[in-house]
């Protein structure tokens, strides 16, 4: 194998016309990608673990690599949840456990420039139920579910609304979506809070993301949240009584 640093310095300002399909940002096409993106969003975990994981590589270059941003500000973290394999998720794993080993933390709620995309918001964008959840997964082993759920993007939409926009009709998503609602507790992804100004606006905005789910769905947050001593026959089988108990829950 080549020299770890110098594979590491390979194509480190490479200039790219390519842009990604779908969410304008980062993540799949930036300029001044560094070798570790192209690698992670590929899936070459083979190559990600000679180059991340070997001892020869230096401290510095190390470092480099992983707080590196394109010209969208995407990291990559960002490049692997992009890649949207089964191999490009490994590799994200595979970086953040080196670096737990080492008793650091990569951020799972940078975003970049361009959308304001964490690499969870982003995953949406992948149409992939395995890709989110693992996203989600890898966040929450990062320590940081409850701060990425509740972050939104530049157009103020939170993870949950990202996936409610593709639940119609989408089984897995619409378990994914109510995974997320259910993990960000009363209030949802959007915080609701009585008395708060923007009230009105993100009841509206929670309520629209809970109608995108089925009964069972709606059943297993309020169930998540301990609320089911709330719950009746009749009630398992009425979407809107059942959307009803989970907005009396708001804080």
């Amino acid at each position: 194998m080549p020299n770890a640093n110098a594979l590491a310095r390979r194509e480190r300002h490479e200039t790219s016309s390519t842009t990604r399909g779908g969410k304008g940002g980062g993540g799949g096409g930036g300029k001044r990608r560094t070798y570790l993106m192209e690698q992670m969003q590929k899936g070459n975990s083979a190559t990600v673990g000679e180059l991340f994981l070997s001892a020869a590589l230096e401290e510095r270059t190390r470092k480099e690599l992983l707080l590196a941003r394109d010209e969208n500000g995407s990291c990559c973290l960002h490049y692997a949840v992009y890649g949207a394999s089964a191999e490009s998720m490994k590799c994200l794993e595979m970086v953040l456990l080196e670096c737990e080993r080492r008793g650091e933390r990569l951020d799972m709620a940078v975003k970049d420039f361009v959308d304001g995309s964490t690499p969870l918001i982003l995953s949406a964008f992948t149409n992939d139920t395995f890709v989110i959840e693992k996203t989600l997964e890898l966040t929450r082993l990062n320590g940081q579910q409850d701060e990425v759920l509740y972050e939104r993007d530049n157009g103020k939409a939170t993870i949950a609304g990202h996936l409610a926009q593709r639940a119609r009709g989408n089984e897995g998503m619409k378990n994914v979506l109510a995974k997320v609602i259910a993990y960000a507790g009363p209030g949802g992804c959007g915080k609701l809070k009585r008395g708060e100004k923007a009230y009105l606006m993100k009841k509206k905005e929670l309520t629209g993301q809970l109608s995108e789910l089925d009964c069972d769905d709606l059943v297993f947050i309020i169930n998540y949240w301990r609320l089911g001593n709330l719950l009746n026959a009749s009630a398992m089988t009425e979407k809107k009584k059942l959307i009803e108990i989970i907005l009396m829950a708001t804080p």
